[in-house]
């Protein structure tokens, strides 16, 4: 009888985060913004929500997503 294998992967990593403007829920279950932060090498992306304002987000080191304003000098 031959053994199949299977490879099974969990993420504990939590992809919901909200605009810190106005609450908007974002989720990144397809890794969009991970790919976009893993493309830059502050590790952060920005996202212009549909309120009009622009926040920065990012993974943290427990892998939550984590999004914050913007502060523009």
């Amino acid at each position: 009888m031959k053994h199949q294998r299977f490879v099974v992967h969990v993420s504990y990593a939590k992809i919901d985060f909200k605009c810190p403007y106005c609450e908007k829920p974002y989720k990144d279950s397809e890794d969009v913004y991970l790919d976009r932060c893993n493309k830059n090498k502050s590790g952060c992306t920005t996202i212009k929500c549909e309120c009009e304002m622009t926040f920065g987000m990012t993974y943290d080191i427990t892998g939550k997503a984590v999004s914050f304003k913007i502060n523009k000098s």
